[in-house]
């Protein structure tokens, strides 16, 4: 291999997380469909069918072989689960806050309602933001797209850090716009090198794999939280005594807070693997030109 040819490997890891299994020829280029068109015999469209298949279940194997596409999954895992954590119990939070302000029951649903379009509104901006940026950081700065990733992983675990300390009703606004903002990054980097390293073509079944990810996550860290919940639950209890009032028994941060010093540690795995993301094909590229010089 020319030198020329090893710096188009470079150029290509850079997209933003080419996998070695990619540098090493893309089976998967899809066959033309002119075959299938314009009156083509049917043993060609056959032919060139059949090819397709094997293409694409060639382009599959070498995905479910590829590293960088069990650390993508596993860095989903531990990216989304924390941040959906949030997400899905971010009203129990505020009615744990709130019970000892002067809020209202009404007051307390509107307060929820804004922490939930907070974070929906960061999402969608950083959506928009970071795929301008991603494109400005790869074709104008030639640095991968996977550094952004890492650098959204590396938010999220601040933002479960500041879940674990928070002490009033209005910390959860800058945790709702931290939150926001990290999974719109993630989810919108994360296809984007889906696309760029296993292609186009099979962009369908690669994501749709990958995309198990969150659910896997959110689940595991879901069930964390509840737990977390009923022990502090059981804990606030147990101090006020038997026959206390109701008013005593109100959950507090008391009962979330552990499960964000478990939700903590788990993104810090999925920053570990984002890193993965970024690191293995670079890694794999420089393996290859010592193996051949």
């Amino acid at each position: 291999m020319s030198g020329e040819d090893a710096d188009a490997d470079a150029d290509a890891a850079d997209a933003g997380g080419i996998s070695a299994s990619t540098l090493e020829g893309n089976e998967s280029a899809p066959f033309s469909d002119k075959a299938l068109k314009d009156g083509a015999p049917p043993a060609a469209a056959a032919a060139a069918a059949a090819g397709a298949a094997h293409g694409q279940q060639s382009a599959i194997g070498r995905f479910r072989r590829d590293p960088v596409a069990w650390a993508l999954l596993l860095g989903l895992i531990c990216f989304s689960g924390p941040g959906l954590a949030f997400v899905n119990n971010c009203g129990s939070m505020v009615r744990a806050m709130a019970h000892r302000t002067a809020l209202t029951a009404e007051q307390v649903g509107r307060y929820k309602d804004r922490i939930v379009a907070t974070q929906s509104f960061f999402s969608f901006a950083a959506r928009l933001l970071v795929g301008y940026l991603s494109d400005v950081w790869r074709t104008r700065l030639r640095l991968p797209r996977a550094g952004l990733l890492v650098l959204a992983a590396a938010l999220m675990v601040y933002a479960q850090g500041f879940a674990a300390r928070i002490s009033r009703l209005e910390d959860l606004y800058p945790l709702a716009v931290l939150v926001g903002s990290a999974m719109g990054a993630v989810f919108t980097l994360a296809p984007t090198i889906t696309a760029e390293t296993w292609g186009a073509d099979n962009f369908g079944v690669c994501w749709g794999v990958i995309t198990l990810g969150p659910a896997i996550g959110g689940h595991v860290c879901n069930l964390i939280f509840g737990s977390s919940w009923d022990d502090g639950q059981q804990h606030i209890a147990a101090a006020a005594g038997p026959g206390a009032p109701q008013e005593q028994l109100h959950c507090d941060n008391r009962c979330f807070v552990p499960a964000f010093l478990t939700t903590v540690r788990i993104s810090y795995l999925g920053l570990l693997f984002f890193t993965a993301v970024l690191c293995l094909p670079r890694a794999a590229l420089l393996l290859r030109r010592r193996r051949l010089d």
